[in-house]
């Protein structure tokens, strides 16, 4: 598979070309991103909710993980930084920029035996994570606009 800007995808663990493999679901087949050396496993975000059937996991890592990073993990898809975090007892990486998953071996099969109801409560911490950046979010925007306006200013 072909990363953004066209680069072929190459595991962000050991820098080995990822390859194409299908995996079987209850109703389709999904392509995937394996590689060779450390059997890591990138998922585009659509691929997550398509191999364990969790429409609460998929909402979880595309919406409430990726927030900030301490990883010095880049995306096999874009390049952007991969945030690691915790998903039931699994730690899964989620890019930034397109909230692609990368699961180290073995990591797909246990995220789908995690109870569904971990992921529909969040902890007091991600709760105040989510409030800390949806207000930075929030001042950078007011900050934008009132940069933009403000240059408009009446003669």
């Amino acid at each position: 598979m072909v990363g953004a800007g066209g680069r072929a995808r190459a595991c962000p663990k050991d820098w080995t070309a990822l390859r194409q493999e299908e995996r079987k679901t209850l109703f389709r087949k999904v392509q995937v991103d394996v590689c060779p050396e450390c059997h890591g496993l990138f998922l585009d975000s659509r691929e997550v909710k398509a191999l364990t059937g969790s429409s609460d996991l998929h909402t979880f890592v595309t919406k409430y993980l990726g927030l900030d990073t301490d990883s010095q993990l880049l995306c096999p898809h874009c390049g952007g930084l991969m945030d690691g975090e915790n998903a039931g007892d699994v730690r899964v990486d989620v890019c930034l920029t397109c909230n692609g998953v990368w699961l180290d071996a073995g990591e797909l099969e246990r995220l789908r035996e995690v109870d569904e109801t971990e992921f529909r409560e969040l902890t007091p911490e991600k709760v105040a994570e989510l409030l800390k950046a949806d207000d930075i979010k929030r001042n950078e925007r007011r900050r934008a606009l009132r940069s933009l306006f403000g240059g408009l200013g009446r003669p």
